[in-house]
């Protein structure tokens, strides 16, 4: 008695294996747009941070120490200190 699988088993197991492989291929697929759906979302994040700390920025501009505009701060800084 010969163990040979017939035309129609095969396909039938073919069938069987491919159909959770193609799910599988399709959840890999969701996940990679979820990932860079993210990476997107964390780069406008960066984005924006850097915005806030630019306009931040603009009109605080530091002064080295000694010069004469960090020199008028400090007092401006005492005056206002003394007022309140």
């Amino acid at each position: 008695m010969q163990r040979t699988i017939s035309r129609r088993a095969f396909v039938i197991t073919l069938g069987m294996l491919s159909a959770p492989l193609a799910v599988i291929a399709q959840d890999k697929d969701k996940n990679k747009e979820k990932k860079e759906e993210k990476k997107k979302e964390a780069e406008e994040k960066k984005e924006e941070a850097k915005d806030k700390i630019d306009d931040a920025t603009d009109g605080n501009a530091v002064d080295g120490p000694g010069t004469d505009r960090s020199q008028d701060r400090r007092q401006d800084r005492r005056r206002d200190a003394v007022k309140k």
